[in-house]
């Protein structure tokens, strides 16, 4: 499997590199820092998938992924991976094989999921035409894809249990999300909820943003950061408890970034 990774920070760049070296019948061949380089080198090496970041600041990932449908036709599109620290959650209604995502910072064990579906994919693609089912973008399929990027729909509710009783939560009501004991406690404005999901699960499927290794925090949720030791943060929530959630040094990136501060 050829890849390009395309992403303007040379951290996540190398970071990336470094995880998808370890994979089996991986090859990176080429790396862009930026969209303009990212629509020169693509054409010319033709990677089968293309991890592409889409906060950029000379063109986006988005615009990428139009411009090269433009040039190269569904034919020679690669199969594309979204990279991105902000919420994802319009991703969930994609055809897996025809386009995936990761979140920032990347996790070993989501991205050994995704190269498992793109080599899945790939190999749909050498079938012949009557045999595969959709693996190919057309463009109304981009589109659409893009678009739900651009807008993202509506989240849909989770379900909790409380009581004997199945309550469901809205996304917008939830604060935070935590480790406790044996369950993951998810706080809401005036409850709280012991879930057996996992962080991960919340993650991907309400758009929460990681702080620690522990916890998850609703970034609309968030009334004050303030400043802890060796480049630390606690953030202060807008529950009636004011609770304090850590931003360990790891997420620190990432977590500024969904914040756009």
């Amino acid at each position: 499997m050829r890849v390009v990774i395309v992403d303007d920070e040379s951290p996540a760049r190398d970071e990336l590199k470094y995880l998808l070296e370890q994979m089996e019948n991986v090859d990176i061949i080429g790396l862009a820092r930026n969209g303009q380089e990212a629509l020169a080198i693509i054409p010319e090496l033709r990677p089968d998938v293309v991890f592409l970041d889409i906060q950029m600041p000379d063109i986006s990932g988005l615009s990428v992924a139009r411009e090269l449908y433009q040039r190269l036709g569904p034919e020679l599109f690669p199969l594309l991976v979204f990279a991105t620290a902000y919420d994802q959650h319009a991703l969930e209604a994609f055809e897996v094989n025809a386009a995936d995502y990761v979140l920032k910072p990347f996790s070993e064990e989501r991205l050994q999921q995704t190269v498992q579906r793109l080599k899945h994919s790939l190999q749909e693609r050498g079938c012949p035409p009557e045999q595969v089912e959709g693996t190919r973008l057309d463009r109304e399929k981009l589109d659409r894809i893009l678009s739900l990027l651009e807008s993202p729909s509506p989240k849909a509710k989770l379900p909790v249990e409380e009581n004997e009783r199945m309550i469901l939560l809205n996304a917008e009501e939830i604060v935070f999300a935590g480790i406790e004991g044996r369950h993951v406690l998810i706080k809401t404005l005036d409850a709280s909820y012991a879930t057996n999901y996992s962080l991960s699960e919340l993650e991907e499927r309400l758009g929460l943003v990681q702080t620690h290794k522990s916890y998850l925090v609703n970034k609309e949720m968030v009334r004050e950061i303030v400043p802890w030791f060796n480049g630390t943060y606690n953030l202060i929530m807008n529950d009636r408890d004011r609770s304090q959630i850590p931003v360990s040094r790891t997420y620190v990136k990432s977590v500024k970034q969904a914040l756009k501060i």
